[in-house]
């Protein structure tokens, strides 16, 4: 028997949808508010990385950790498709929204003061996102404007 609660589906806080939604709400936002406080795109702040080597961030370990899991989603993927357990791929998206707000809350982006801290930083956090929001569509929920 399963017990359908609709506090808990619609809980920002542990295993749903709108814990999800809002992790990529969340990220949108660094971006927002980047264009508004620096004037920067993520054009602008993605494009130098050709160029500008990583050793800034060599040593930081959740931003590499956040970058390895959201590279996980192929693999997600394929293997949902191999055992039809799609469980499996909103389990994935659940972690990878816990290590991006890890990430968040011990990184800072919209603060920090070194442009090339900053630009990586994005990056990872632009990749994030793409890869959450490939989730979300996977799974059939869209990512809101703002919440």
């Amino acid at each position: 028997m399963i017990a359908f609660d609709i506090d808990e589906a619609l809980s920002f806080e542990g295993e749903s949808g709108p814990y999800l939604q809002y992790a990529v709400v969340r990220a949108n936002n660094i971006f927002q508010k980047l264009q508004e406080r620096l004037g920067l795109t993520p054009d602008d702040l993605l494009t130098p990385l050709a160029t500008d080597p990583p050793s800034a961030i060599n040593e930081d370990a959740e931003l590499w950790d956040l970058v390895l899991e959201a590279s996980r989603l192929d693999d997600i993927v394929e293997q949902v498709v191999r055992s039809l357990e799609f469980a499996v791929l909103a389990k994935f998206g659940f972690g990878l929204a816990q290590k991006f707000n890890a990430f968040y809350h011990r990184s800072q982006i919209l603060n920090e003061e070194r442009e090339d801290v900053r630009r990586w930083r994005a990056a990872a956090v632009a990749y994030y996102r793409e890869q959450l929001t490939r989730v979300l569509d996977l799974i059939g929920v869209a990512v809101p404007p703002r919440m």
